[in-house]
């Protein structure tokens, strides 16, 4: 069916509609059956009645397709209606007349269109019909009473008594006026209740609207679900959150979509009912095992969903993503641990460094005061060169703790990352390093804006550190790093787009015990090393806007290291 055109007047087409059925039922069951009824009378067309009745039904089934056709072409449906009335009087007293007339069992039909007139057009029109069925009366009363076409009409020969057919033209006549004002009336009511009717569907859709836009406009995730623990409804953001679609999510069981959530409604129903309501609202904190495989932390709080008689229907369950929130905190609680113990071990450092200047220098007089024979020669010269990596190692830490003022510029980073590699590989005993290139997002450059010599150190550090993990004993597998650049999309830690530092080797990985410590100043698994390397380079990729993150086994078997860098522009 072909949609209203915009500016129409919707309630009157529906009324045209059913009118229109109204008129084919009624020809069908009325002369169908009348034809049905007196078939062997009808067998012949050389009589006129007979012609009428049949000319009757194709000529109202024709026009109820005419006027199917101009519902769906014509925007003004009044006149379309007004023309249905008065074809339908025409037809209605044609009917009347072939049928005797006044004694005809179809006058009834003159009633019906007057209230099809109230219902369809309203009071005034159902009066003007009225008028015009009285005029219909008057004339086949005329008709009647002159005797015209005694055969023809189907009336007796002789006159007719003009006295009582008055009386029944003038009782039929009040009738219709009758019909008209109480049909009218009627259906005045009936459209003053059918706009209000309209109104209020109206506010309802709007609201529904509303609400479903409320509800998917929510960046928490809402999810529902009934006594038997089974969901049947979740919002976008919940199926965001989850991983599955809405659809998958939709009669999916909440101990097998999150069993967190279960057990907290299997602890509000263990309540007694006074803790029940103090329970539900209190908010929790649970681990959720994404279908990627990843951990995420979800915030979840649930309350009762009652029905209109205050009963329990089920549970509503609002949750968030807390993961790139726990993610700061812990950046944050480790920021906050570096700065103190670098703070620390600074005044630590400071008073170091002079009583290591107090012995180098005691020492260097005794070499040239003193009479000492081999063995103490080589003593003093160990205590010199201990002395002096001491001091680099405090000088190292304290330019750690003080970091220089950095020179921000456009740096291409495939440049920077291609030279590194290039000493890294020309320096005696390292191993080779791979670097591959990866546009992922179509990006034609990797310019980031930064300071190249810090940036150069962490490249370095990094691969410091790979060989290192390739050079523990018991390795007996070549050794292998790989770095790559990657122009990245978009991430949650940046707003814009970033490129990616990857590097990864073949070692044996780290501990997941250590993870959490690798970059905290000092901490080494390595019999050799200050343990600042690290430190360093998370340092220097903060004051970057970066961020950096490591999986302890990664394609190669060994830790990965990911830098991400906001792109310059």
């Amino acid at each position: 069916m072909a949609e209203s055109t915009p500016g129409r007047d919707i309630s009157l087409e529906r009324r045209l509609k059913g009118l229109m059925s109204f008129r084919v039922l009624l020809a069908t069951v009325l002369l169908g059956g009348t034809i049905a009824i007196d078939a062997e009378q009808l067998g012949s067309l050389s009589e006129p009645r007979n012609v009428a009745l049949l000319s009757l039904i194709v000529v109202t089934y024709l026009l109820t397709i005419i006027y199917a056709v101009l519902l769906e072409q014509l925007e003004a449906l009044r006149g379309l209606a007004i023309f249905q009335l008065a074809a339908d009087m025409v037809l209605v007293g044609v009917l009347v007349l072939f049928t005797r007339g006044l004694d005809s069992l179809f006058i009834f039909l003159f009633y019906l269109n007057i209230i099809n007139a109230a219902v369809v057009a309203g009071r005034m029109a159902a009066l003007w019909v009225a008028g015009t069925t009285v005029l219909f009366f008057s004339g086949i009363g005329f008709l009647t009473a002159a005797q015209l076409g005694q055969g023809w009409l189907g009336l007796p020969a002789g006159g007719v008594q003009l006295l009582p057919m008055t009386f029944e033209i003038g009782v039929n006549a009040a009738a219709a006026f009758l019909i008209a004002f109480l049909a009218g009336q009627l259906s005045q009511r009936l459209g003053e209740i059918s706009g209000e009717l309209e109104q209020t569907e109206s506010d309802l859709r709007q609201l529904q609207t509303l609400t479903r836009n409320i509800v998917a406009s929510l960046s928490s995730g809402l999810l529902t679900v009934d006594d038997e623990g089974r969901v049947f409804f979740v919002n976008e953001a919940a199926s965001e959150i989850l991983g599955p679609s809405q659809e998958t999510l939709v009669g999916m069981r909440l101990e097998d979509l999150a069993p967190a959530f279960d057990r907290a409604l299997a602890d509000e129903s263990d309540n007694n009912m006074d803790d029940r309501q103090a329970h539900s609202r209190r908010r929790r904190e649970c681990e959720y095992t994404h279908p990627d495989g990843q951990t995420r932390f979800l915030g979840f709080s649930h309350s009762p969903l009652r029905e209109d008689q205050a009963e329990q229907a089920g549970h509503i369950i609002v949750f968030q993503d807390l993961t790139e929130i726990k993610r700061l905190e812990e950046k944050n609680r480790r920021a906050e641990r570096l700065a103190a113990v670098g703070e620390l071990a600074a005044s630590i450092a400071h008073e170091i460094r002079n009583p290591l200047a107090s012995i180098s220098g005691s020492v260097e007089m005794l070499q040239q005061t003193a009479s000492l024979d081999e063995t103490d020669q080589n003593l003093m010269q160990i205590i010199l060169r201990e002395v002096d990596r001491l001091d680099v190692l405090i000088s190292e830490f304290l330019d750690y703790s003080r970091p220089s003022e950095l020179t921000f510029e456009p740096v291409d980073l495939e440049n920077l990352v291609d030279d590194v590699v290039s000493l890294f590989d020309n320096r005696n005993g390292s191993p080779p390093v791979e670097l591959s290139l990866k546009q992922s997002d179509g990006t034609e450059d990797f310019v980031v804006q930064g300071d190249q010599e810090s940036l150069r150190q962490i490249v370095w550090n990094l691969l410091n550190n790979a060989e290192s993990a390739l050079g523990e004993a018991g390795r007996d597998v070549d050794p292998k790093i790989r770095v790559q650049l990657a122009g990245a999309s978009t991430s949650r830690q940046h707003s814009g787009r970033s490129v990616e530092i990857v590097v990864d080797d073949n070692g044996p990985g780290i501990d997941n015990e250590d993870l959490d410590h690798i970059f905290e100043p000092f901490f080494t698994t390595k019999e050799e090393g200050s343990g600042l390397g690290l430190a360093t380079t998370y340092r220097l990729i903060e004051e970057h806007e970066g961020s950096i993150e490591v999986a302890p086994h990664g394609p190669l078997g060994g830790a990965r290291f990911t830098i991400k860098l906001p792109a310059a522009g």
